[in-house]
Order: C-alpha cells, then sequence, then structure tokens
C-alpha cells in the first residue's frame, strides 16, 4: 500500500504526517481548513516531498510531491465573477481585480495589474481608464490597500475581507437608485425626518467595564497573544469576556465597544468581519450575533497557535 509523508516547514512551525497516501492528504487538507487558516495558505506546497513504500520489502523512493488540492478551490473563478456581475461598484470591481491579481491577496500587485484586469474582463472604457486612479487612492484611503512603494500595493486584511464578501455573493447587488424628493402643493422640499437612519447597526456598551480593578484589563491581555488579523483579535476579545469577566452572552455589540476601547480600526464592514471569522475560519460558533462563542478550533488557536506563552 503506497505512504506518503508529508514535512511542511514555515518559519519556525514544522509539521510532519505519515500514513496512508488518502488519509494523509484529507489530514493535511483538514488541518489546513480549520487548524492553522493562513499560516498554511501562504506555503509554497512545490517543495514538499513525500515517501512512497510499495511493499514491505521494497526499498523507500523520495518523489516530488504529487499534484494534491490544496488551491483556493472554495473561490470562484473571475469568469464566474464577471457573467454575475458581483461587484456593485467600480470601486468593488478594482477591488475584485487586486484581489485575484494579487493571488488572493498573498502578492504585491499595481496600477497596471488592474489595467489588465479591465481588459482580459473587456470591461476597459475610457472614463473607466480615466477614474482607476482615482478609484485606487479611494480604496488606500478606506484601508483596503496599502503602498509598498511609488508603484506596488499589498491587501490590508480588511481588504481581502471586503474582496472575500464580493465574490461569494449568490447574485449581484445593484446600486441604490436615489429616490426623488417628495415635494409639497407649493413646490417646497418636505421636511426632513428626524428619525435616525437605519446604517447605525453597532453601539459602544456604557456599562461594559473592561478596565476592572480585580481583573486583568483588556488592553493588557490582548498583549499576550500574537494577533495576525481581525479574526484574531475578535476569538481574544471573546475568550476574554468569557473566560476574565464571564460574561453570559457575548454580542457583536460587546466585540465593536472592545474594538473602540483597544483604539484599533474598526473594518468598515464589522459585520462581515465577524460572519467571516465564524464562516471561513470557523473559529466562532453563534447563530446570531447576541450570542457569539468560541468554537473547538477558535479555542485551539487562541490556547496554542496565538498564545505567546
Amino acid at each position: 500500500m503506497g505512504n506518503l509523508r508529508i514535512k511542511l516547514k514555515y518559519k519556525s512551525f514544522e509539521i510532519e504526517l505519515e500514513g496512508d497516501k488518502d488519509t494523509v492528504q484529507k489530514e493535511f487538507k483538514d488541518i489546513k481548513e480549520n487548524g492553522l487558516g493562513n499560516i498554511v495558505m501562504g506555503v509554497d506546497m512545490s517543495e514538499t516531498t513525500y515517501i512512497v513504500e510499495p511493499s514491505e520489502n521494497a526499498p523507500k523512493q523520495i518523489r516530488q510531491a504529487q499534484n494534491v488540492d490544496f488551491v483556493d478551490g472554495d473561490k470562484p473563478s473571475m469568469k464566474d465573477v464577471l457573467m454575475k456581475q458581483l461587484p456593485s461598484s467600480e470601486r468593488e470591481w478594482i477591488l475584485v481585480y487586486a484581489y485575484y491579481g494579487s493571488d488572493f491577496g498573498r502578492k504585491p500587485f499595481t496600477s497596471k495589474t488592474i489595467l489588465e484586469a479591465y481588459e482580459s474582463s473587456k470591461r476597459k472604457t475610457t472614463s473607466r481608464h480615466a477614474n482607476m486612479s482615482q478609484n485606487i487612492k479611494a480604496l488606500f484611503n478606506k484601508g483596503y490597500f496599502s503602498a509598498l512603494n511609488d508603484e506596488e500595493f499589498i491587501m490590508t486584511e480588511d481588504g481581502k475581507h471586503q474582496a472575500n464578501e464580493i465574490i461569494t455573493r449568490t447574485h449581484s447587488t445593484p446600486l441604490k437608485q436615489k429616490k426623488p424628493k417628495k415635494t409639497n402643493s407649493i413646490g417646497s422640499e418636505k421636511p426632513k425626518s428626524s428619525k435616525k437612519g437605519t446604517s447605525q447597526k453597532f453601539q459602544i456598551l456604557k456599562d461594559l467595564n473592561l478596565r476592572p480593578s480585580d481583573k486583568a484589563h483588556l488592553t493588557d491581555y490582548v498583549k499576550e497573544f500574537e494577533i495576525k488579523s481581525n479574526g484574531d483579535r475578535i476569538i481574544v476579545i471573546v475568550n476574554y469576556l468569557k473566560e476574565v469577566l464571564k460574561v453570559e452572552k457575548v454580542t457583536i455589540d460587546h466585540l465593536y465597544t472592545a474594538f473602540f476601547v483597544l483604539k484599533c480600526k474598526i473594518p468598515t464592514s464589522f459585520y462581515q468581519v465577524v460572519i467571516n471569522t465564524q464562516s471561513r475560519s470557523q473559529w466562532l460558533d453563534f447563530e446570531k450575533v447576541d450570542d457569539i462563542n468560541l468554537s473547538t478550533q477558535g479555542l485551539n488557536r487562541v490556547r496554542l497557535d496565538i498564545n505567546k506563552k
């Protein structure tokens, strides 16, 4: 029976799996998706080796790794995004172009990358080309892009989250049309309503004490972890609220308040970041955002993967 050994090194991290070929491939894929997250996603698998043992008495042979399906199979192709017209604005199109052109945020990209995507998708027009630099700058100001130098950009975590939200939509989201203002009988505008809009989804919980006198402060607690993304920050906050403050039901307002107290940049798509931490990273467990818990994968990441101790 063919055996397979996969030995993976990434910086100070090392893992080795050995056994039946199909089982090892399945276990490695499961670890990548559920246990190691973005660490394994960035590793070049082309240098991985394995050992094939045709029988107990046959000599071992070391060969180059076969084609194991460790690519981003859960992401739609650019053609699918184009056919479904998933981006709802030109800036969203540029964000998607950058996402695919940077290998899902793993590599730098340039304005030429965006222009080539316009051309290959046959969406290039004179006006879109003229507005491209302005739209790139707007995405940079939103915190979706970060500049490496005068020509190259990289996608931030917020940018990758937002781009992924766009390409995983089930259908296109049309641009909202402005409704004409209603006027009264003499032609004057209708008085504006004093009722607040529905865009304010979150609130700061003023009675939530994140600097208790008898327990660790949240600001000190997060220093014990190597936080690499907003997803990491969210699960550390949930663990603090559950384990230190003994909060029975953690809500998205708790998380929003914690981001505010930590003086962290709050993502524009804060709700979607929380959803992605559950659906993609599988670090959270909840049905609604008024009762958020850590999943087994999230608890393991807090305890074993990002804990400095």
